[in-house]
């Protein structure tokens, strides 16, 4: 019977913490990586450029979290090969190309009796459960806003991610379907623990795909707050500093946050409804540092599915409600 978690890119900042997460947890684990690994659990060590390769290792394996992006390059080999292996599948992608791509497989997914479920970190999760709760207390609906806030470091993964198309186009969902945005085409503020804070238009974010399959609102913008020369890049100002941060400078940066940054950071997500008559409805979730909190709600997601809590095809963080916010922790505050 298979019963365990194959964690890959276990090597990397995300990899490592989460690993210790699901120790903790007494999950049963196995650490996948394209490089060789020092570790006192069991490793797999392979690379992704073949999916039956990717499958001889998951025969035993009931869950994948993919942790090694980019995403875009490693989602859809992995998937393919859960395919083959009935093994479940979730990542912590946060682009809107990725959840499409994921999407694509839904009908396979089922057909194996299978559940994929990318966008299982911090930025989609409870962005994803505030948009389903907000949408809870008024389902006539036909517009959400959807935003967060957060305090802490980055990794360089995340850095290089951000940064490389920071000035193209995105999207926003307008009557059902996606239509080009700019970035930071537009701003609006709200309570982040008790300050106003300002957030700018984000068009790349899944939580557009997740928040339309899980609330079927018809009109949604995605909002996240930037420091002001990372604004000015989006409005195609200072490129030349970001070429040289992704060329040069972003190799002298730590890899990820600090244990004090992971310790005293904090995140704060917003979701605003409103109706034809302008009725509105908010959510507010307040949380921990969002690596941190990536690591809770994949260990969440990942118990759930250890024991047989899932359901097959693409599913959104929102199939689990808030329990998987708040049944582990207690440092989640939903208002």
């Amino acid at each position: 019977m298979k019963n365990k978690i194959l964690i890959y890119g276990a090597g990397g900042y995300m990899g490592k913490l989460f690993t210790q997460y699901v120790k903790n947890a007494n999950m049963p684990i196995v650490l996948g990586s394209r490089t060789a690994l020092q570790s006192s659990e069991e490793v797999r060590q392979f690379s992704l450029n073949d999916v039956d390769t990717i499958a001889a290792h998951l025969n035993d394996v009931k869950l994948v979290v993919n942790l090694a992006g980019p995403f875009m390059n490693t989602q859809q080999v992995f998937i393919k090969a859960c395919l083959q292996t009935n093994t479940h599948y979730i990542d912590i992608s946060g682009e809107t190309p990725e959840f499409e791509s994921a999407l694509a497989f839904d009908l396979e997914a089922k057909e194996a009796n299978i559940m994929l479920m990318p966008g299982a970190g911090f930025g989609v999760v409870p962005t994803d459960i505030a948009s389903k709760m907000a949408h809870e207390k008024l389902p006539d609906a036909t517009h959400l806003k959807i935003a967060y806030i957060t305090i802490g470091g980055a990794t360089r993964g995340t850095l290089k991610t951000v940064l490389k198309d920071i000035h193209r186009e995105g999207i926003e969902i307008v009557n059902g379907k996606s239509v080009k945005a700019m970035p930071a085409k537009s701003d609006f503020y709200f309570d982040a623990g008790g300050k106003k804070q300002r957030v700018v238009y984000n068009p790349w974010r899944g939580d557009l795909v997740t928040a339309l399959h899980s609330t079927q609102i018809p009109n949604i913008q995605t909002y996240s707050n930037f420091p002001g020369f990372v604004e000015r890049m989006m409005k195609g100002k200072l490129l030349w500093l970001r070429n040289l941060i992704l060329n040069k400078l972003i190799n002298f940066l730590p890899v990820g946050p600090s244990e004090k940054e992971l310790r005293k950071g904090k995140t704060f997500v917003y979701a605003e409804v409103k109706n034809q008559h302008g009725k509105t409805e908010r959510i507010n979730i307040s949380g921990p540092e969002a690596y941190v909190f990536t690591a809770q709600t994949l260990s969440s997601i990942s118990k759930k599915i250890l024991t047989d809590n899932w359901t097959s095809g693409f599913q959104t963080p929102a199939v689990y409600g808030k329990d998987i916010l708040l049944s582990d922790f207690q440092n989640v505050s939903i208002h």
